[in-house]
C-alpha cells in the first residue's frame, strides 16, 4: 500500500537517511544542520511510503513574492534500487495538490536535470549561472553592515516589483545562518560568502566590483543581466523552473531552497 503524507517527527532520522544515501552526505556530519536549519519544518518534509519503507522523499519551503505565496521543492530523492518506478512523480503531484489547497498555488524548484519536472507540469523559467568576476586593482576595505542595516535595504528593494521575493522574519534567521559578509556599495551592498557573491544591490552598472580578485558570482542570469555583474566568463549550473509562477522572479541565491 502506498502512503504519501508529511513526516512524523520519529521518522526524522529515516527521512535524513535517504537524503544521505542518495546525495552521498556523511550522517553524522549532516544530522545537526539537518535539526538547526531555521526553515526547518517538520510539517514540510513530505515522504512517499510503500508499507513501511520509506521510498521517495522531498522538502517544501515557503515562498513570498508580491503577487502572492509559492512554494519551493528541494531534495528530491529517491532511494536508488526504487528508481525508474515513477515514485518521485506521484510524490510531487501529491504535495503540489496539498500545497494547492492551502493557499501556496505557484510552485518553484532548482533542476539539473529537468526531464521529470517538465513531465510535471513545470517548465525553465531561468538558468542558474556562476563566472569569475572582474574586480577592481585592489578591494575596498569596508566596515561590514549588520543584518539590520541590510534588511532594510533589501526590504525597500523588494518592494518596488511584484515579481521580487519578499522575506519574512524566519527567512532573515536563514540569510543570517551562514557566515555573509554584506559590504557597502554606492548606495546598497555586495553580499559575500567567503569567495562567493550570491546577492547585490547598487544603482549604476560598473566595469569591475570592489572584491578580491578570484571572486565567483553565483546567481540567476536575470539578476545578473539585471546589475550587469562584469564577467570574466560564465558557465550553467542549474535550471529554475516554476509551475502556474505568474510572473519572472527576481531571487539571489542566498534563498536558495
Amino acid at each position: 500500500m502506498t502512503d504519501i503524507r508529511p513526516i512524523h517527527v520519529s521518522e526524522a532520522d529515516s527521512f535524513l537517511q535517504v537524503l544521505c544515501d542518495v546525495y552521498q552526505l556523511d550522517f553524522n556530519r549532516a544530522y545537526d544542520l539537518f535539526f538547526e536549519e531555521p526553515l526547518f519544518d517538520i510539517t514540510r518534509k513530505w515522504a512517499l511510503f510503500e508499507g513501511r519503507e520509506m521510498v521517495s522523499v522531498l522538502t517544501t519551503t515557503p515562498l513570498e513574492f508580491g503577487w502572492g505565496k509559492a512554494f519551493g521543492i528541494a531534495g528530491v530523492a529517491t532511494h536508488k534500487d526504487r528508481r525508474n518506478e515513477g515514485h518521485a512523480g506521484r510524490l510531487i503531484q501529491k504535495v503540489m495538490t496539498e500545497s494547492t489547497k492551502r493557499g501556496e498555488g505557484s510552485a518553484l524548484l532548482f533542476a539539473v536535470e529537468t526531464a521529470l519536472y517538465e513531465r510535471l507540469g513545470f517548465e525553465p523559467l531561468d538558468q542558474v549561472v556562476r563566472g569569475e568576476i572582474k574586480t577592481t586593482d585592489v578591494a575596498r576595505v569596508y566596515e561590514p553592515y549588520d543584518r539590520g542595516q541590510v534588511r532594510k535595504m533589501y526590504t525597500e528593494w523588494s518592494a518596488q516589483h511584484p515579481d521580487r521575493m519578499r522575506r519574512d522574519e524566519r527567512r532573515w534567521k536563514y540569510w543570517g545562518w551562514n557566515l555573509k559578509t554584506a559590504n557597502p556599495f554606492q548606495s546598497g551592498y555586495l553580499c559575500l560568502d567567503n569567495d562567493v557573491l550570491r546577492e547585490a544591490i547598487f544603482d549604476k552598472p560598473v566595469p569591475e566590483l570592489p572584491v578580491e580578485a578570484g571572486t565567483t558570482w553565483f546567481g540567476l542570469t536575470y539578476m545578473t543581466d539585471q546589475l550587469e555583474i562584469p564577467l570574466l566568463n560564465i558557465s550553467p549550473e542549474m535550471t529554475l523552473m516554476g509551475r502556474q509562477v505568474p510572473g519572472q522572479p527576481q531571487l539571489f541565491m542566498t534563498d536558495q531552497f
